[in-house]
């Protein structure tokens, strides 16, 4: 949880929180199991994406955000708005530099 907050509570893809927890001794199994538990108490949420590009096929895109309330809004829009906005970020930075072909 708290390498979500130091983020200033922003969303983060699953790949970079891998690669934070990795730097903590903690491997995928245990990250994935904690994140599993935390998600099943409401604590986190977890989004999958998708893009058709094939040069993305078996790229893990999910997106983990906290479910807390943010700008007094309801927690788990808040955390669906943080998660969204981090996807379309990257997506728009994806498009914008990647060419198929």
């Amino acid at each position: 949880m708290e390498l979500l907050r130091r983020r200033n509570k922003q969303a983060r893809f699953m790949t970079e929180l891998r690669a934070s927890l990795a730097r903590y001794g903690i491997n995928t199994e245990e990250g994935d199991r904690a994140l599993a538990e935390l998600e099943s108490e409401r604590v986190v949420m977890i989004r999958d994406n998708f893009c058709a590009d094939p040069h993305l096929t078996g790229v893990d895109l999910r997106v983990v955000a906290l479910v807390e309330r943010v700008d007094g809004g309801d927690p788990h829009r808040s955390a669906i708005r943080l998660i969204d906005e981090a996807w379309n970020k990257w997506m728009s930075e994806y498009l914008a530099n990647h060419r198929c072909g």
